[in-house]
């Protein structure tokens, strides 16, 4: 970590946390505080074909559990993390991936083999490795995506590692398709910025589905490639089933996709009509047909085995929520599957057509498996226990507001009370403004704004305009208005809180990372008298700056939501571009950036740094090594909480800042 305090020197004696909240920042890093995450498969793996076992990923090893509740098997040996498990359609090994690369373990013993032996390549370290393996029906051959040559491109490995064949690649800034039917050491492949395109097998395993993103079809064009089963090459050229029309927000037009079980027709989620819907389209190519209507995002699409339902994950009933929904595949009203409150996710039928089992996450972060009948008339039954929550122990429930920004657009955020609020008391506040800016805050609990509310702090995330769950207008209504509207949002949410008499409006901070480091900056600006402290972490001070050193599809998408290049909306880019208004901030600043930051470039927040030196702000600025685009390593992560938090009590809280 590398400290440069800049200005008005800050001091930090001990950098403790506050010793009066149940909840440490310790906790905070702990990745089991808030449950387990959704497995694909089950609550915690992949479920082995005869049900008697569960692979799953513990402590950095992959191990086999059995269902009887007899003793796991460790099958892995190695201390390097694991991920993204794809159980073989025989349920005899596991493929995973591991330092970058693919690999498979038998589940009856012995050497994980390594499939892949590329190093990791240039760019974004997200998306340079070779990730998301997926078995053939057969067996016989795995597809994953690489981004090791700093663009992406689609392979093929036989399960014994002999055979890697590339397949598939595009040039985003053309939009040239190369099929490669090549050996891996014989072809190369042009460039892609894409770090998931999302392919899929057909049932079948005659056809893979993917969605190609180029500079004139940057919203994405899906697309079908014949693959011969026994050479492990394309079978011929790829067909565009859909060509989406361009989003003027820069998004990603083409969703998740599903086959159905006869691989005749894909069901893809569109946004068409202002919301994300779903549709089916042919396999080999024909007119699209909506099959979900109304508001709210319908999202994940899964087939029934018999083909005739399909299941998905919509919002329509609480923007702030997921809930899954159940629809005939011949069209019809769709039902909800169960009432529970919350998040359910991963739907996945029960061979019989007849059940689906899912993954549940309470408000406050516990979370379980269940099973529910599809018709949606029965009770769901849970699987195994409910794991809790620390939350739950707090006394912390978050809670969907509704308000309006200046001009009239309605807006939601979710809102946290102090622990111990007593009605009446106007508390310290802080806004937490989410990345994206297509990012969406949901009713389920934040560890970081449940550890401010344990602090003594009112907290509220704000959906301000731009971001998703609200539909195709809201999501785009800071299109050519970056550092706009969405800045006037963050003003009426703090209006919001003062009129809701839950805070003292001279103690109101702000806080955000990615975007909402972009917002944090902006708000400072724009409204100098607002906000008593600031946190802004790798966020974007001027777009145009950030077009000469992002990644260039981050570069593609930006121009597009700016309208065009700078040098054709002038206008545009200045309202984005903080630096020429230093001068009016007079709010303190805490900066905070990776240094090896592929998507948010650390020129941003040098340049702001020297900005404000030159203006004599009071800030510090803080940079960590070998961190890219957020902080990875527990160390860097709890010193930067442990900043951010004293930074706050600085200012917020003088009387308890030591």
């Amino acid at each position: 970590m590398r400290k440069s305090v800049l200005a008005l020197a800050l001091l930090y004696p001990a950098l403790l946390i506050g010793q009066a909240g149940k909840l440490t920042i310790d906790d905070l890093l702990n990745p089991s505080l808030s449950g387990a995450g959704y497995g694909r498969r089950s609550a915690e793996g992949e479920i082995t074909p005869d049900g008697k076992y569960t692979v799953v990923q513990e402590r950095g090893q992959i191990a086999l559990k059995p269902a009887d509740g007899s003793a796991e098997r460790v099958l892995t040996s190695s201390q390097e993390p694991k991920s993204e498990l794809a159980l073989s359609p025989d349920g005899r090994q596991i493929a995973y991936v591991s330092q970058g690369q693919v690999w498979v373990v038998a589940l009856a013993g012995g050497e994980s083999l390594q499939l892949t032996h590329d190093p990791v390549g240039p760019g974004d370290p997200r998306g340079a490795t070779d990730h998301h393996p997926q078995w053939n029906p057969n067996g016989n051959w795995i597809l994953y995506e690489s981004g090791r040559k700093g663009y992406n491109e689609l392979y093929v490995v036989s399960q014994d590692g002999k055979i890697l064949n590339l397949l598939a690649a595009t040039e985003i800034y053309h939009g040239k398709d190369i099929i490669a039917n090549t050996a891996v050491d014989k072809g190369d492949a042009v460039s892609s910025d894409r770090f998931d395109s999302r392919p899929l097998w057909s049932p079948d395993g005659t056809r893979i589905s993917y969605t190609e993103r180029s500079r004139e079809f940057f919203s994405g064009k899906l697309k079908v490639l014949p693959f011969d089963q026994k050479t492990g090459t394309a079978a011929g050229a790829s067909l565009d089933i859909y060509i989406a029309k361009n989003d003027p927000g820069g998004a990603w037009a083409i969703n998740t996709a599903a086959w159905s079980p006869d691989s005749s027709t894909l069901a893809v989620v569109l946004q068409e009509t202002h919301w994300d819907k779903i549709w089916l389209i042919p396999s080999k190519g024909g007119k699209p047909r909506q099959l979900t209507y109304g508001t709210g995002e319908d999202e994940e699409p899964v087939y029934s085995p018999d083909g005739k339902w399909i299941a998905f994950v919509s919002n329509r009933d609480l923007p702030e929520e997921r809930h899954i929904w159940v629809v005939p595949a011949a069209g019809g009203e769709p039902h909800r599957l169960t009432q529970l409150a919350g998040f359910e996710l991963d739907p996945l039928w029960t061979t019989n057509s007849e059940s689906i089992h899912f993954q549940w996450r309470s408000t406050l972060g516990a979370s379980a498996a269940y099973v529910a009948a599809a018709s949606g008339k029965d009770q769901p039954r849970l699987l195994g226990a409910i794991r809790p929550s620390k939350f739950e122990q707090l006394g912390i429930t978050p809670e969907v507001v509704r308000y309006k920004g200046k001009d009239g657009l309605p807006l939601a955020g979710i809102l946290y009370k102090p622990v111990d609020y007593h009605a009446g008391t106007r508390y310290p506040a802080v806004i937490l403004a989410h990345g994206g800016p297509e990012g969406q805050v949901g009713l389920s609990v934040s560890p970081w704004s449940a550890f401010l509310a344990d602090q003594g702090y009112v907290v509220l995330e704000p959906n301000f305009r731009g971001s998703t769950g609200y539909g195709e207008r809201f999501r785009n209504a800071n299109v050519e208005d970056s550092g706009g509207g969405e800045i006037d949002d963050i003003a009426a949410s703090v209006q919001y809180l003062v009129d809701a008499g839950l805070t003292d409006p001279k103690r109101v901070g702000i806080s955000g990372g990615s975007h909402g480091g972009t917002v944090v900056a902006n708000a400072v600006s724009k409204y100098p008298d607002l906000f008593a402290v600031g946190i802004e972490k790798f966020g974007v001070v001027d777009r145009a700056l950030f077009l000469r050193y992002t990644n260039r599809n981050s570069a593609i998408r930006w121009e597009t939501k700016m309208g065009g290049p700078p040098e054709l909306k002038p206008a545009v880019y200045r309202k984005a571009n903080v630096l020429p208004d230093v001068a009016r901030i007079k709010t303190p600043l805490l900066i905070l950036h990776g240094e090896e930051d592929p998507q948010v470039p650390p020129q941003e927040s040098q340049e702001f740094a020297a900005a404000l030196k030159q203006e004599g702000k009071t800030f510090t600025y803080i940079t960590y090594p070998h961190e890219g685009h957020g902080f990875q390593q527990r160390e860097h992560r709890k010193d930067a909480d442990e900043r951010e938090l004293a930074f706050l009590n600085k200012y917020l809280k003088p009387d308890s800042a030591q």
